[in-house]
């Protein structure tokens, strides 16, 4: 084999190998970028807010649902939020509740009934 093509070869096989890598690397970045991403989900900052009860819904789902409901809120500020309730809380329209407000790292809101 002459000189030329063998160092021809030998760049083609190290260009091959630098794609491998590239690739694996970029899959672990990834990875990381996920676990991170979750990570950020899971801080959260609780906030506990006063509100009124505007309307119950009943609970639609594929499990039984016979023992949940949708409730209706409209929290102090104004804004309505659904949470879920347990009927055995026997919660009234018009009742004043209290609701944790959820803030996640991610910039994600949700509200849970206290």
């Amino acid at each position: 084999m002459r000189e030329e093509t063998r160092k021809r070869l030998e760049r083609a096989l190290w260009i091959d190998r630098a794609k491998k890598a590239a690739i694996g690397l970029a899959v672990v970045a990834a990875i990381g970028l996920a676990f991170s991403y979750e990570e950020l989900d899971l801080k959260v900052d609780n906030k506990n807010i006063g509100g009124t009860v505007t309307d119950i819904e009943p609970l639609v789902s594929k499990q039984n649902s016979a023992d949940g409901e949708n409730v209706i809120v409209r929290l102090d500020d104004g804004q309505l939020v659904r949470v879920l309730a347990y009927k055995s809380r026997n919660l009234k329209i018009g009742q004043k509740i209290q609701v944790v407000e959820h803030h996640h790292a991610t910039g994600r809101v949700t509200h849970t009934l206290k």
